[in-house]
This record gives structure tokens, C-alpha cells and sequence, in this order.
């Protein structure tokens, strides 16, 4: 059975991300929620010192 696709239908699926671009970003997202954790933990310290 011949393909009813258009050829043009497959340049517009977007790019597959490869292991390791994946395992890049995974290791982006983890130091910023590593920071946003560290930030978090800093201003709550500082709300519960500046309530003494």
C-alpha cells in the first residue's frame, strides 16, 4: 500500500531530543531546584530569626 502521507507532514513533527540533550536538561533543572531550595530554606531561616 503506498504512503498517503505528504513528505512535508514529517518536517513539521518536531526534533527527538537525544539521551544526551535529555540528560543535560535534567541536570539544568536539577541544580535550579537545588538553588530554588537553598534560596527557600535561606528565607524562611530569616522570616523565623527576624519573628525572635
Amino acid at each position: 500500500m503506498r504512503n498517503i502521507m505528504p513528505c512535508a507532514f514529517h518536517a513539521l513533527r518536531p526534533h527527538r531530543i537525544t539521551r544526551g540533550d535529555r540528560r543535560m536538561r535534567e541536570k539544568r533543572t536539577a541544580w535550579a531546584l537545588i538553588a530554588f531550595s537553598v534560596l527557600l530554606a535561606c528565607v524562611e531561616l530569616y522570616v523565623v530569626y527576624s519573628a525572635l
